[in-house]
Order: C-alpha cells, then structure tokens, then sequence
C-alpha cells in the first residue's frame, strides 16, 4: 500500500507542478504545447515506477538488516525529526557523489545522457532518466541509510522528499528563491546544469553546500533562449522513447569493441 501511495503522491506532484510551470506568473519561459515527447517521458516515467518497485521490494528488505550496532544504538533514541533530517542529508550528499561520477566516467555518463538529453526542461522531464541510473542513485544511499541505524520510515520518506524535491528543481518556475540558495537548490540553480556550456556545475539535488564545498557552483541565471541538452549532441542525441533506452548500451558496447581493438 505505501508504495502505491507513493506513486500516487508523485504523480500528482508531477500534475501539480506541470500547472504552475505554465502560468504566467510563475513559468521561466513559454512551454511548447502539445509538449514534445510527451510519450516518451511518460515511458520513462513507466521506468522509474519500476526502478521504485525493484527499489522497495527487491533491494529494500535485503538493506534493511544492514547495520553498525553501535551507531544504531546511538540513533534508536533520536526523535524521528532528527533522524529524517540527518537521512535527508546523508541521502543529497550520497546522491551528489553519484552525481559527480555520473559525469566524471565515461561509461557512467554513457548512461546519464539520457537524462540530459532532454530539450525542455519541466517537471515531467525529472523523469527521463535510465534505469541503471535510477539503481545507482537509490540502493547505495539506501544502504547507506540503514547502514546507520535508520528505520524503514525514515528511508522511505528520505527517498520520497530527495524525489520531489527533484521535480521542483526540473520545473520552469521562473518566481525569484534566491533567498534560500544559501541553502537549497532551486529550479534557477539546477537550470544551468542542463545547459551545456555548465553542465559540468551545480550537481547538488537539495542542499547547496556541496557544490560550494567543491567549488562548482555556478549561480549565473539562464536565458530564455539558451538551449538544454546533452553536450555537443543536443540535435543528435535520440528523443524517442526506444532508441534512447538503447542508447547507452550501444554507447558501452561500443567503447568496449574500441578497447578491444586498441588492445
């Protein structure tokens, strides 16, 4: 029932969100409508309900028994406010880690091109992230969760704020937060990490001070005419839901046939 729950609550963050983007007040830019690609994000979408399925039932009861006996000692007596908000942290720092790696190797960002390879930068576009990826940012910073003491509660509710909070930062609100950037991400933050000339800045899914610890946040304001998309293949990279899941694995494939072959 949670799990249903919880899909439940993101898809209706998604359609909540995907009304705020387009008003005026508060859009960053004009929306094309019909959107583009819609199908497609919807099929990715389809892939992260899996990614949660597998999440919860397949890896979740395996991580749960995981523990350092006297850190969890430590935590049992911690009111549940406390708890979510160390999870909450461990969970962004884990996250932006992943991130960076992402980005840093080259069989990682094989993989994480799909997520960047979107050309309209909204809520739904949260969604356009590859199966691989969504194990990778998940199960280790879940591991890491229990690994500490932290009960089910916690984890799951971590995981729930690190997805939603990841929808606002993808969205086109365009309203002015820079009073909280101090401390948080927001839409306009996270917005240069999409445009190519920056992407290698701003990793950070909640908290800013990671990116301010490793130097690489960028608090320029994007244009409205800057272009998203993945790095030098912004109009070659596919949109269509099938080649683009394909993608990465070929990408792999490929480099390994290269390596192969200079060997």
């Amino acid at each position: 029932m949670s799990f249903v729950l919880s899909v439940a609550v993101l898809s209706g963050v998604y359609l909540v969100v995907a009304r705020l983007e387009r008003l005026p007040t508060f859009r960053f830019r004009t929306l094309t409508s019909p959107r583009p690609y819609l199908a497609t994000d919807l099929g990715w979408y389809g892939v992260a309900v899996a990614a949660t399925a597998l999440s919860v039932f397949v890896f979740r009861p395996v991580l749960v028994n995981l523990n350092v006996g006297p850190i969890r000692e430590a935590m049992a007596g911690a009111p549940f406010l406390v708890k979510l908000l160390l999870g909450v942290v461990v969970f962004d720092l884990v996250s932006f880690l992943v991130h960076r790696a992402l980005h840093r190797y080259d069989l990682l960002w094989s993989i994480h091109k799909v997520h960047h390879s979107t050309l309209q930068l909204d809520g739904l576009a949260t969604t356009r992230t590859h199966m691989i990826e969504n194990m990778l940012r998940f199960v280790p910073s879940q591991a890491l969760l229990f690994l500490i003491g932290m009960p089910v509660t916690v984890v799951a509710t971590s995981v729930a704020i690190a997805a939603i909070y990841g929808v606002s930062n993808h969205s086109n609100v365009g309203i002015n937060l820079r009073c909280i950037e101090p401390v948080f991400v927001t839409p306009r933050l996270h917005r240069r990490h999409h445009v190519p000339s920056t992407t290698q800045n701003n990793y950070g899914g909640i908290f800013t001070i990671w990116d301010r610890l490793c130097g690489t946040l960028v608090q320029r304001d994007t244009t409205t005419d800057e272009r998203f998309g993945v790095p030098g293949e912004v109009l070659t990279y596919p949109q269509a839901f099938g080649p683009a899941f394909r993608r990465p694995l070929l990408d792999i494939r490929e480099s390994n046939v290269d390596h192969t072959a200079a060997a």
